[in-house]
């Protein structure tokens, strides 16, 4: 078999193991994928497509979860950042559009040519150039909710407070997110990906009452989501501590992922057993970047066996810190699965 046969041929296998496990068959071997910001090189569509497959053939995983900049889905509204050159180093906010609760209420839906929105979907263009259309491509969308929480720089005490003082300008808000993100969705669908990492902050106990959840949360994810439904692999994420996957168990999509080892959420198979879908996640990023390669496996290999190897999708519980993680611990990651 020649050298380009034998690519599509693994290329083929990749999707067709991630098909078997997002559907709860049986895959050859459980997938597996990471991801991480590459801060230096995530400024523009051209550096971030070359390292997003660089990264992911070096460590020949599943499929390519793009870790786009984390704040494309904010700069057309007025945030500001400065680029940093430190692969360990964030960007660092120099400006936000909300200076008063009243501030809200002037956001309007953006068109899908504003310079952010617009060099994403060509990264992604660059990307399926280089991978071709076999493996599967997951391109991170945020809840319209971590919209508002963004252009505030994560103050989720002032978002909390404008929400109390101001809820009609917030409400009005969210419209404008969930407009935009619904059609950058459907331009991600017109583009070839394969489904959406679908990333919240805002389903956790103690950050909003139940009302608020219903008002300014759930029914802007589901305008989004809505746009994804034609894709096969939409990923949830619920992040940090204490997730509520009830509040989102009814949510259309493939898989939901969490960080199992945050001190209140649960097992991952408890997690199944709710939610009768397939689950992602396994090995917290705290442990890629200090523990050992040994110690990596163990966690892996520890969550294979829990799902029985059916209905899951390895990887981090969160982002990988890449600057400070070893390729030690990521090849350990990687050959969990083949054990």
């Amino acid at each position: 078999m020649t050298r380009a046969a034998n690519s599509v041929q693994l290329k083929d296998a990749r999707r067709t193991r991630l098909e078997a496990a997002v559907q709860g068959g049986s895959p050859d071997r459980v997938p597996v994928s990471a991801w991480g910001h590459f801060y230096p090189q995530e400024t523009s569509a051209r550096s971030l497509a070359d390292t997003m497959v660089d990264f992911f053939e070096r460590h020949d995983w599943d499929y390519l979860k793009v870790h786009a900049r984390a704040s494309y889905h904010v700069e057309g509204w007025g945030f500001r950042y400065e680029a940093s050159t430190d692969p360990a180093e964030l960007h660092k906010c120099t400006a936000m559009p909300i200076k008063s609760s009243a501030d809200w209420g002037k956001l309007r839906p953006l068109p899908l040519d504003t310079p952010a929105l617009h060099e994403q979907i060509e990264a992604i263009r660059y990307m399926r150039q280089r991978v071709g259309h076999e493996v599967p491509l997951i391109m991170t969308v945020f809840s319209p909710l971590d919209v508002a929480d963004k252009l505030v720089d994560r103050d989720g005490a002032l978002l909390r407070a404008h929400i109390e003082e101001n809820p009609q300008a917030v409400e009005s808000a969210m419209a404008a997110f969930g407009d935009t993100f619904a059609r950058f969705v459907t331009q991600l669908v017109g583009e070839g990906v394969d489904g959406i990492f679908f990333s919240t902050k805002w389903a956790n106990d103690g950050r909003l009452t139940a009302e608020q959840y219903a008002r300014f949360v759930r029914p802007f994810d589901l305008q989004v989501l809505e746009a994804a439904k034609p894709l096969w692999c939409n990923m949830l994420h619920l992040c940090e501590d204490s997730i509520r996957l009830e509040a989102m168990a009814d949510y259309p999509v493939q898989v939901f992922h969490w960080d199992r080892s945050a001190g209140h959420n649960p097992t991952l198979a408890a997690g199944h057993r709710e939610l009768g879908k397939a689950v992602g996640g396994g090995v917290d990023a705290k442990t890629l970047r200090v523990g050992t390669p040994e110690q990596v496996k163990a966690m892996a290999r520890s969550a294979i066996e829990e799902m029985d190897g059916k209905s899951f999708l390895l990887g981090p519980g969160c982002s990988v810190q890449v600057a400070s993680t070893s390729t030690a611990n990521l090849n350990a990651l990687r050959a969990a699965v083949e054990v």
